[in-house]
């Protein structure tokens, strides 16, 4: 399905990713861009107005909105990101298709703040990846996480321990891979295991001019998941995306400092640490 893809995009080649695992597992198609120009990370909402601009809002998967006051909820499956200080876009399955509508285009110039960028791509991947359970634990990275809505984050002040509160978000990141899970229509069949080694701070981000609550953390799971999904809230923006651990990394630097790699410097406008 994928031979009316433009040349600099049918070059690259298509890998498939082999890992042991369990019975449960789905094959999922992952289509990542990066593109060839710099752009804060605050600035990802402008950037995904511009590409809905510029492929139309008739096309839903872009922005998730079915008409003016109604929104197709799910898991997104086209989501917008900051890789290594450049604007990207991650699609999944159904979304990877939809993506030929915006390099079908004549130019893929974009207008952000107003002015008209031409852009470029720095890099282009087409795979497959196959999500399940792993034999040994897998470690991640997850930055700018937005784990408590406004009900759970009063749950969350009223816990007094360390434990319970490791615990708690425990089973929020379980509950997030979860939604992925459907998302993607990957049938889960086996228990989800899912550590962060210890509390991590948490800070106040702005965000759409309100004040939200996030974590950068390691954790540890069972479940084999593709780099730079986004789990939790506001992933198609950006939020909550995930990285594995390179075995020459240590997991003990995250939490607290400012986020680097693969997704960039933390460009949030981080206000409080509570």
């Amino acid at each position: 399905m994928f031979y009316a893809l433009p040349k600099i995009i049918r070059r690259k080649s298509v890998k498939t990713t082999s890992t042991p695992l369990k019975a449960s597992s789905a094959k999922l198609t992952v289509f990542t861009v990066i593109f060839d120009f710099e752009l804060k990370r605050r600035e990802i909402p402008v950037f995904r107005g511009a590409v809905i601009e510029k492929v139309g809002r008739e096309n839903v998967l872009f922005h998730n909105h079915l008409k003016q006051e109604s929104f197709l909820y799910g898991y997104p499956l086209i989501q917008y990101k900051m890789i290594r200080r450049f604007p990207a876009i991650l699609c999944l399955n159904y979304g990877a298709e939809e993506i030929l509508k915006f390099f079908q285009k004549t130019d893929w110039d974009l207008v952000i703040h107003g002015k008209q960028i031409e852009t470029e791509v720095r890099h282009i991947d087409f795979d497959y990846f196959l999500c399940g359970f792993s034999s040994e634990p897998v470690n991640y990275k997850i930055q700018n996480w937005f784990a408590l809505n406004e009900e759970n984050y009063e749950k969350f002040k009223l816990l007094t321990c360390d434990e319970d509160r490791i615990a708690f978000l425990e089973r929020i990141l379980t509950g997030n891979i979860l939604s992925f899970a459907k998302g993607v229509e990957w049938n889960i069949d086996g228990q989800i295991e899912v550590k962060i080694p210890r509390l991590p701070d948490q800070f106040m981000f702005s965000f759409k001019n309100y004040q939200m609550n996030g974590f950068h953390l390691e954790f540890t799971s069972n479940i084999m998941l593709p780099d730079f999904i986004g789990l939790g809230k506001s992933v198609s923006r950006g939020f909550g995306m995930i990285r594995k651990i390179k075995k020459r990394e240590n997991m003990s630097h995250v939490s607290g400092c400012r986020a680097q790699g693969a997704g960039g410097d933390s460009e949030y406008e981080r206000t409080e640490k509570t």
